[in-house]
């Protein structure tokens, strides 16, 4: 969703007139620099008979809409720097880019690698000039709302002086009253409520603020409420976040008011490009690799005919789902029986089993782990849903309930054929407690240029023949 400094404090029609403009301005750039570089590439303006070109305008366009719905840009009135300026609009072009690329190289499309150049390299510049030119015009339709608007602020002395709210007072430096609520005196909420009455009979107030903790008195909350929808003023109740959550939205349904936390950052963008790929890449593999599928089958059955060729376990994946996670079977029958007799030997410590040499593995079995070949079949579970090509490994639902509670974050997404662990050189030699510190690690910092590198680093590991 956009953002823009200062329309928390303005009507929603001028809020909702200013995000079209924004909106509406960043669409003509976007179709400007598509024909100009269509013309500048072929010499004469036939788009709309080209109809591979007006289908990658559609598409453009619609990826547009999605990142404009999803993204949040400052384009601030005032305090930004040209810097921020350009790198805003530099991640914008690239994802783009990303997108254009990613879509030319999928569907086959032929496009023209100098038309692409020169429409990215126009779209980053009347974009730059784009936020220039949106700042005065917003100064001279907006500013008025900023300049003359008037609120008044509640809240206690701490909060008033918290770090989380300090924009909000900043935002109204000079042209506010504020009304602190003084705990140590008896009839603090008295107080407040008469001098808000005053305030809103004998002077300008466009707005009242609360700025408030989650142990706020509701009988408080609920006279400032019933002032502010008698007098017919604006009200926002704007909670300190000290409940340790970074992301947090209220929606409303009906009569209920619900107040939602995520405790970790979800990008609508990201993880749509992420599924999108997941589907794309795990299909064009398994066809690609359909007779490598065929050719292991035989080898596992003439090396061990006895028992499936595919091993199917319990894991746990997205926020403790349980599927069947599917591979090449690389153990005798019945291994899992076997597990309670080698628990001495387990080489790591927390939950998790692994010893060197386990005896359980066959001829063939020891070829495919070496290669990382057994764990190809989870290309169908990344099709399904049930896991991402990128994600902290599956544990068996057994080690997976071991864990340490603090561990179970890993949970939070959905599990992946390689993570920064499997990525990792010696990931043999990672300890229990460091492999739970790397899956952390990817779950905060998840990103997709991190995907791409962990993918391409798994790779050159197979390469290298550094399985297990």
């Amino acid at each position: 969703m956009i953002f823009i400094k200062g329309e928390t404090f303005m009507p929603d029609d001028v809020k909702h007139l200013r995000r079209f403009l924004y909106n509406f301005s960043g669409f003509i750039t976007l179709s400007i620099a598509y024909f100009v570089a269509y013309k500048f590439r072929f010499g004469e303006f036939k788009l709309f008979e080209d109809q591979l070109y007006v289908l990658t305008y559609g598409l453009i366009v619609l990826f547009w809409f999605i990142v404009s719905m999803k993204i949040e840009v400052n384009f601030e009135s005032n305090g930004i720097s040209k810097k921020d300026i350009i790198i805003v609009t530099l991640k914008r072009v690239l994802w783009l880019f990303i997108y254009i690329s990613c879509i030319d190289f999928v569907a086959k499309l032929g496009l023209s690698r100098i038309y692409i150049g020169v429409f990215i390299v126009l779209y980053f510049l009347l974009g730059i000039l784009l936020k220039f030119l949106c700042q005065g015009i917003d100064k001279i339709l907006f500013g008025s709302y900023l300049k003359d608007y008037h609120c008044v602020i509640i809240g206690t002395k701490e909060v008033l002086n918290s770090y989380e709210f300090k924009n909000i007072i900043k935002e109204f430096e000079g042209k506010s009253e504020f009304i602190v609520l003084d705990n140590e005196k008896k009839d603090v909420f008295e107080y407040a409520t008469e001098k808000l009455c005053r305030q809103i009979k004998n002077s300008i107030v466009d707005e009242v603020i609360l700025l408030a903790e989650f142990d706020l008195n509701n009988v408080f909350v609920k006279q400032v409420i019933e002032i502010c929808k008698i007098t017919g003023r604006k009200l926002k109740i704007m909670y300190k976040n000290n409940m340790g959550f970074e992301n947090a939205r209220l929606n409303i349904n009906e009569n209920c008011l619900t107040l939602e936390f995520q405790p970790i950052k979800f990008s609508f963008l990201y993880r749509f490009i992420k599924r999108l790929l997941d589907i794309v890449i795990s299909t064009i593999a398994l066809i690609v690799l359909s007779p490598l599928f065929l050719l292991i089958a035989i080898l596992i059955k003439i090396d061990s005919p006895d028992g499936p060729v595919f091993f199917v376990q319990e894991r746990v994946g997205l926020n403790g789902r349980r599927f069947k996670l599917i591979k090449f079977r690389t153990m005798v029958p019945d291994a899992d029986k076997m597990k309670d007799q080698l628990m001495k030997y387990n080489e790591m410590d927390g939950p998790v089993f692994k010893i060197t040499n386990d005896p359980r593995i066959t001829r063939v079995g020891k070829i495919l782990r070496r290669l990382n070949l057994d764990e190809l079949p989870q290309l169908i579970n990344v099709l399904k849903g049930e896991m991402s090509l990128v994600g902290p490994r599956p544990l068996e639902t057994r080690e997976a309930l071991g864990c340490e509670f603090e561990h179970h974050i890993r949970h939070s997404v959905k599990p992946g054929l390689t993570c920064i662990w499997q990525a990792t050189h010696n990931r043999n030699d990672v300890g229990y407690s460091e492999w739970m510190r790397m899956d952390y690690e990817y779950i905060i910092k998840k990103n997709f240029l991190l995907d791409v590198i962990l993918i391409f680093k798994t790779l050159v590991l197979i390469f290298k023949l550094n399985g297990r």
